[in-house]
Parts: C-alpha cells; sequence; structure tokens
C-alpha cells in the first residue's frame, strides 16, 4: 500500500519512505504511536515533524482498509 512517498506494511505495523523506515505500535481505538525511527543515512536526524507525518501517513491507510 503506498500513501504518497511512504510504503506501508500494515501486518508489520512498518511505514517507510526514502529516508525514514518507522515502526508503529497500536493505541486504544484505532491510533498508532511511534515505537521507533531509524534514519536510513547517518546524517540524516530523526525529528518530530517525520514521526507525525508517519503517523499520520499510517493511520489513513489503515482507515482506508478497514472501509474497502
Amino acid at each position: 500500500m503506498l500513501i504518497p512517498e511512504w510504503k506501508i506494511d500494515p501486518a508489520a505495523r512498518i511505514i517507510e519512505n526514502e529516508d525514514y523506515v518507522v515502526s508503529l505500535y497500536d493505541l486504544a481505538d484505532g491510533d498508532y504511536d511511534i515505537a521507533h525511527i531509524r534514519a536510513k543515512h547517518a546524517w540524516q536526524p530523526a525529528n518530530d515533524s517525520v514521526a507525525r507525518e508517519a503517523r499520520i501517513a499510517f493511520t489513513l491507510a489503515m482507515r482506508q482498509l478497514r472501509n474497502q
């Protein structure tokens, strides 16, 4: 499944783009939070905006799956 710039593996709860791999965990009520962010390039620090964007993209993807 793809959300622009993000490749999503719903079963593994992993989302990645060209710069980051983000793993998530389930919260209550179908929400998700960040378990771990790994930058694919050593010079790139992970930051809050990456975490927020990944969480939003994953949540949207999971909603799309449920509505199919």
